[in-house]
């Protein structure tokens, strides 16, 4: 029976099985094994496999995919990739799987493991092995295949020449792996034979293996060059350098100061002290027909045997009616002097120094004539005059608008040599110059001294000083723009403070009058459109006049108009007033000019603050205050009162003679008042009671306890009071 019919019998036993019973297996996936011990792809290889078991407790479903699985390069499955997927091996339990290597895989420790997705589970890792995508899949090429010589105490560099820039190197010395150096290129200090691989592991690298690079030693010469390492060489004579080793098979390159003079096998150099420019530092670096360089230490020939220099005493700026003086530092033997200005020479100049008054370029020319004649030019110093001037004028204890005079004065005079260069003219030099003041822009006529003075403010204004100096260069300071103050006190008043609808204008005059001055007026601090010094207004607020000329203002003082107020005027009683019948009431009012009462017929009954009130109605109080009028009104009343009174004293004495009911109940027609003795006779009955009792002939006094009579007050048949009375004599 061949392997697959006894799959497909398997697999209709495995059926049977699940048919028939309900217990419930599990799949077991077996541990990949791999077909390769390491991988080295490439683009022309790249194609691995594993085989895969399985054991079928029971068969995977029908949709069940098998997925095979690489690990990152520490065999982690933390993030795998997927290598390949299979869905068509459900029911074969033992296959192979090839897939194709990844090419970001760098490492020893990869795995691989197989999982199925349903049911989901998962095979063990495979053994781990390495694997490594190969970019350079040729040798690697050294030193262009040449051998290399390292001079005694220097290196030499190893380099690869055809694939330098690949991710990691292996170097190998004499069949060993030299640790720590990964990189293109090595440094080499020690013979031996050397040669590199790309680092693909340790079983994918050996392809790339390079060619073999021999390097050997070659020996120090220890050349220098004879003589005395200071050479004082003047004009008339030469100089001969020599090495202490002569080898015609040898290269000998001769340097000055850094820079290649000529390159020969001659071990020697003539240097002439008449060629311009001999001055310097010489060596030579010799190389071996091996490539192998070594050089000189340095020989210093310097020009004419004496040392020269030149200073500018007191800096290179010269300022106006000053000199600056060049000194000369020299070792020559009798020397003898010559000074240039921009390359001519100057005549009558032959001391060490030059007092120089005049801008332009400088140097002198020294020579020696004791021993060698040598002669030596300094460095050129330049002497320059300032580029531009900036006067600056001043003054002491002055601010806008308070002073009443200011005198302004040159203050300084800056030379600008440079951007960075600021120089100050002393103060010695200013007499030299010549002086004018400009006022806005117009010359000053006498006015040029270096300082002015303004003392008026009709004089206000912008002044410059113009400063001529001796080479006739003119400088204009900045201007000092003046402003002297008005000192004038405006002060402002009106013919009244109070506004009201019914009054005229309120008329708001100024102390200060005179046309030279502009006025503004302000009405709670809002500028108003008046321009005169007197203001006539109806409103209320707080006024404040700015009296302004020659560019400065003065304040006056605050004038505030209130408006009126009706309620400055008070009367010393409510609106209504009530008072007993027969009572009157004085009212008082205040805070007014004048008054005038009225009473309900608008008849005037008083023209004082007070008025005294006895009769009910409403009056009227109009008060002046100023032009205006404030109405206030009072309602006078009776109160109304039930109250007999029980006691009287008919003795003549004009108070409580008769017996005063409340007008509730007298003078009432429909209301009747009864008195009766005290046996119950009537003695008095009336109708519309006058308050007229008793007569005198009505009283029984007889002496002894004072009488006392009943009284009985009724409406129709109503009783609206009753009591007693009792007459006292």
């Amino acid at each position: 029976m061949n392997r697959t019919l006894h799959q497909k019998s398997i697999r209709l036993c495995l059926l049977s099985m699940l048919i028939g019973v309900a217990t419930v297996y599990s799949q077991d996936l077996k541990k990949p094994i791999l077909g390769f011990s390491d991988a080295c792809a490439s683009k022309d290889y790249n194609s691995f496999t594993v085989e895969f078991k399985w054991d079928p407790n029971p068969i995977v479903e029908s949709d069940n995919k098998f997925v095979l699985e690489l690990s990152n390069a520490n065999g982690s499955f933390s993030s795998p990739t997927t290598l390949a997927t299979i869905s068509d091996k459900n029911t074969v339990f033992d296959f192979d799987v090839e897939f194709n290597m990844p090419q970001d895989v760098r490492g020893e420790n990869y795995k691989v493991r197989i999982r199925s997705t349903n049911p989901a589970k998962t095979s063990p890792a495979s053994d781990p092995f390495g694997a490594y995508y190969l970019n350079v899949t040729e040798p690697l090429v050294v030193n262009n295949f040449e051998e290399a010589s390292v001079c005694e105490a220097a290196t030499v560099y190893l380099e690869v020449d055809n694939y330098p820039n690949e991710a990691s190197y292996n170097w190998y010395k004499d069949m060993a792996m030299i640790p720590g150096k990964h990189e293109s290129s090595i440094e080499v200090t020690e013979p031996g034979i050397y040669f590199a691989e790309i680092d693909y592991g340790s079983y994918c690298s050996t392809s790339t293996a390079s060619n073999l690079v021999e390097v050997y030693i070659e020996n120090s010469l220890g050349a220098e060059l004879i003589g005395a390492k200071k050479v004082s060489l003047c004009q008339d004579q030469t100089y001969t350098l020599t090495t202490d080793l002569d080898d015609p098979s040898m290269t000998y390159g001769w340097y000055k100061d850094g820079e290649l003079l000529e390159k020969n096998h001659s071990n020697t150099l003539v240097v002439n002290g008449s060629d311009p420019g001999f001055a310097g530092d010489y060596y030579v670096e010799l190389e071996q027909p091996g490539g192998c360089k070594e050089k000189t230490s340095t020989v210093k020939i310097e020009a004419g045997g004496f040392d020269l220099s030149l200073e500018a005493l007191g800096g290179t700026v010269l300022l106006p009616q000053q000199t600056l003086t060049l000194q000369t530092s020299t070792t020559a033997v009798s020397a003898s002097y010559q000074w240039y200005r921009n390359g001519q020479l100057l005549a009558d100049e032959s001391a060490d120094k030059l007092v120089v008054g005049v801008p332009g370029d400088y140097y002198v020319k020294v020579s020696q004539t004791d021993g060698c004649i040598a002669s030596k030019t300094s460095d050129a110093i330049t002497i320059v005059e300032p580029s531009d001037y900036v006067a600056y004028v001043s003054s002491s204890n002055y601010s806008d608008c308070n002073n009443s005079s200011v005198t302004i004065s040159l203050d300084k005079i800056e030379a600008n040599a440079t951007s960075e260069e600021v120089y100050n003219i002393p103060q010695s030099a200013w007499n030299g110059f010549s002086y004018q003041w400009v006022y806005n822009g117009n010359p000053l006529t006498g006015e040029a001294s270096k300082s002015i003075e303004v003392s008026s403010p009709e004089n206000n204004g912008k002044y410059a000083l113009v400063v001529t100096m001796e080479n006739g260069k003119r400088v204009t300071s900045e201007a000092f723009n003046v402003k002297l103050g008005l000192h004038i006190s405006p002060q402002i008043t009106g013919n009244r403070n109070v506004a009201c609808d019914s009054g005229n204008t309120i008329e708001i005059t100024s102390t200060v009058t005179d046309e030279k001055y502009t006025y503004t007026w302000y009405r709670n601090n809002v500028e108003l459109t008046e321009n005169t010094p007197n203001f006539a207004t109806n409103l209320s607020g707080t006024y404040q006049l700015k009296v302004s000329a020659y560019g400065c203002s003065v304040a006056s003082n605050e004038f505030v108009i209130n408006p009126f107020d009706a309620s400055m005027v008070t009367i010393d009683a409510p609106e209504t007033i009530a008072v007993p019948e027969g009572e009157t009431k004085t009212v008082t009012a205040s805070g007014g000019d004048a008054y005038q009462w009225f009473n309900t017929k608008n008849e005037l009954i008083s023209n004082g603050p007070s008025v005294t009130l006895s009769e009910e109605g409403e009056y009227t109080l109009l008060a002046s205050v100023g032009e205006c009028q404030a109405t206030n009104t009072v309602k006078f009343t009776n109160l109304v009162s039930y109250v007999v009174p029980n006691v009287i004293t008919p003795n003549g004495d004009g108070f409580n003679d008769l017996w005063i009911i409340p007008n509730s109940y007298a003078y009432q027609k429909d209301v009747t008042v009864n008195i009766y003795e005290q046996s119950g006779a009537p003695i008095y009955r009336a109708s519309a009671y006058q308050n007229n009792w008793p007569e005198s002939s009505s009283i029984m006094y007889t002496g002894g306890r004072p009488p006392i009579y009943y009284y009985k007050i009724t409406k129709g048949k109503e009783t609206l009071k009753q009591g007693t009375i009792t007459v006292i004599k």
